[in-house]
């Protein structure tokens, strides 16, 4: 490999041979000759190497505040989402536009990012409305056209619970006593009772399908019927699903909201299609995605679950991945799996690459790492061919720096191009990684 890279370095510098190779202006060669700086031993085994350099600057003059998450969309601009608001990037790291107000009121509290195939941008947030006198603080999800032209406009609002059908016949509150009758409100606030409220409830990620339309993972402290307070809503876990417009089509009731099992969603943290840039004439019809769980203090045994969705002529079916789930019975098929027991404790963003390789990127804050699986939910990717080997080689990294292969508190992976996208939140920064192998 390292000879390779030399050979083309210096058929670039002596024959200049642009139209072969690239122009030495192009993105890609740029990055090819900044791997120089990077150690030189990286490149004897297969793993991701890091791209020079890592993005810091935000869009907004100054530098990148706990970025939270980062989306290369289809028209290959980068987006990136932090405290003060969202950042627009060309894939040269080159600021493009800042958005930092929507509407009147600070675009603020983002925790995902993502755009549609119509090239609308799809924004989790949080935003305030008034209610009877009463200011909320609430998910929402921004649907923003125009972002690349410098007049982004505000073409739909996703509000929680506005936008759950399930909540539609229960009477809009007060924060601290929503779903109890007024005397039992009283009671409360006499007595200090805590009563759960919608401003409790996050909207923590949302991921598209092939025809725009798109799901969205809510959040918050786990509300049973049990409880007394909740039996006429849906509880705040789970994951929704919504139609082009934005309307709410379901409650994805089949998965459990309180007890993590093999088909659950206990505080949602990620979710993931295989849906992505670049475009292309037709995508896959499947509804199937990945859910991340993250339960504050709790350790999840299979923290990322595979959910397979069939359409049966008793209605849609939502699935355990038992392909994916076998995988990992037989340790013959590699190093490790997406259903290895603990093998994940802490995840915080899911991405698919849109390619042939189909891998399944997942960061976790817990060990500070990035993980990388392969289309069967084997931890690893393909060998090279001249190995002779089938055995997935195991790339995730990590560990708790500043460092190029370090990460502090990773909130946010996309994936594009053959290059991994990693908001490196207690670093400030935007990492990028390609896998070696891809160089040749």
């Amino acid at each position: 490999m390292r000879s390779t890279f030399l050979l083309l370095s210096l058929a670039l510098v002596v024959s200049g041979c642009d139209s072969i190779f690239g122009s030495k202006d192009d993105v890609t060669t740029d990055e090819i000759f900044d791997e120089g700086a990077v150690d030189p031993t990286l490149l004897d085994e297969v793993g991701y190497v890091p791209l020079n350099p890592f993005y810091s600057q935000g869009a907004n003059g100054g530098s990148f505040q706990r970025p939270v998450d980062v989306y290369v969309g289809y028209d290959e601009l980068i987006y990136v989402g932090d405290e003060q608001g969202l950042h627009v990037h060309d894939l040269a790291g080159r600021p493009q536009t800042f958005i930092g107000e929507l509407e009147g009121q600070p675009l603020r509290d983002i925790t995902a990012l993502i755009q549609d195939r119509s090239l609308d941008l799809l924004i989790v947030a949080r935003r305030d409305t008034t209610l009877a006198g009463l200011t909320w603080d609430l998910p929402v999800v921004y649907r923003l056209s125009g972002v690349t032209t410098g007049m982004p406009t505000v073409e739909d609002i996703v509000w929680h619970p506005f936008d759950d059908r399930s909540r539609s016949g229960n009477q809009f509150r007060n924060p601290q006593c929503y779903l109890v009758s007024v005397s039992e409100c009283d009671r409360a606030a006499l007595d200090g009772s805590v009563i759960l409220s919608d401003q409790d409830a996050s909207f923590t990620d949302i991921a598209v399908l092939a025809d725009n339309s798109f799901y969205v993972s809510r959040s918050g402290p786990v509300n049973t019927q049990a409880d007394g307070l909740n039996s006429r809503v849906q509880p705040f876990n789970g994951v929704l699903a919504f139609a082009p417009d934005g309307t709410n089509t379901r409650f994805i009731s089949d998965l459990s909201p309180t007890q993590p099992s093999l088909l659950s969603a206990v505080y949602p943290s990620a979710l993931a299609t295989p849906i992505g840039p670049p475009q292309r004439s037709a995508f896959t019809e499947a509804q199937d995605f990945f859910v991340a769980q993250n339960p504050p203090g709790l350790d999840v045994r299979y923290p990322v679950l595979s959910v397979l969705v069939v359409e049966t002529s008793l209605g849609t079916e939502f699935r355990v991945d038992i392909g994916r789930l076998g995988a990992s019975a037989n340790p013959d098929n590699g190093d490790g799996f997406l259903y290895e027991d603990f093998g994940m404790r802490g995840p915080t963003s899911l991405a698919i690459a849109a390619d042939e390789t189909g891998y399944l990127f997942a960061t976790d804050e817990e060990t500070d790492s990035l993980y990388i699986f392969n289309r069967n939910g084997i931890e690893g990717v393909a060998p090279p061919p001249a190995s002779g080997s089938l055995r997935p080689v195991k790339v995730s990294f990590g560990g708790t720096g500043s460092g190029t292969l370090s990460f502090n508190d990773p909130q946010g992976v996309a994936y594009f191009d053959r290059t991994v996208y990693v908001a490196d939140a207690g670093n400030n920064r935007i990492a990028r990684y390609r896998l070696n192998t891809d160089f040749e």
